[in-house]
């Protein structure tokens, strides 16, 4: 049995910083993905297992929170560990560290194993069974049930998915979806706020060629926004995203 507690240590490179010198928020969930699949791998349920079995991965909802970023050269460590099945989900938590030991960031996150030939979802007790959970999860409600449905929406951006959107199962990357959201907002909006907390739920997979309209209500008077991601044609939800802004610290002085 692999160890019930993940580290793996990051650094903040030039490619994950954003124009105000701090890790993006896509960034960071490219280091937790890295992190989960590393341990899964460890824990003898990773990606090459799971495809022996005729099944794989696929990170269905998140909840991240990030009290403060890293820096561009600052190192960064995630721990991530199991804690649980819940219906067809199985539950990982994460938390980033800086150096000193800080607590940078901390999120839950639902993941859904499908067959390969059809996509179709598969319980994951049977797979999970010799993966006991590391401790319980906190608030498993918050990522396991939908969000609430969005109105109000206007469109903000329309995003084309291209070659470097895709992961190796050929479908649109986690991270991806992330990057759209903060590709959909301008560099004022990014000059005074920043993302507190995300909640993103991925509905529908996407493709390569493919087309995908973000729309948003409006951001709430206490930093709240939904936002939505469809496809034109016939407003197909392909993921579902509340965020939380934040004034930036520079922004306040």
């Amino acid at each position: 049995m692999g160890r019930p507690i993940w580290k793996e240590h990051f650094q903040i490179d030039t490619h994950e910083a954003d124009m105000n010198g701090l890790a993006r928020l896509d960034a960071l969930f490219c280091c937790f993905q890295e992190a989960a699949g590393h341990h899964a791998r460890d824990l003898g349920v990773g990606r090459e297992e799971l495809s022996r079995q005729g099944c794989l991965w696929v990170l269905s909802r998140c909840r991240m929170q990030i009290d403060r970023y890293p820096a561009w050269g600052q190192k960064v460590t995630v721990q991530t560990w199991p804690c649980g099945v819940e219906r067809v989900f199985a539950l990982r938590e994460f938390e980033f560290l800086s150096d000193a030991g800080e607590r940078l960031g901390s999120g839950i996150s639902a993941w859904l194993i499908l067959t390969q030939d059809n996509h179709r979802p598969m319980r994951p007790g049977p797979i999970m069974q010799g993966v006991p959970p590391t401790r319980a999860a906190a608030r498993p409600e918050g990522v396991t049930e939908k969000q609430a449905n969005p109105v109000g929406l206007s469109d903000l951006r329309l995003f084309s998915v291209r070659y470097s959107d895709l992961d190796v199962n050929r479908h649109v990357n986690n991270a991806a979806y992330v990057r759209w959201v903060l590709d959909s907002f301008d560099a004022p909006r990014h000059d005074r706020f920043e993302i507190a907390a995300i909640r993103i739920d991925y509905v529908s997979e996407t493709h390569l060629g493919e087309h995908i309209l973000v729309k948003a209500q409006a951001m709430e008077a206490d930093g709240t926004q939904a936002i939505l991601g469809v496809r034109p044609d016939g407003d197909q939800p392909v993921f579902q995203a509340g965020i939380v802004w934040r004034a930036r610290p520079s922004a306040l002085a």
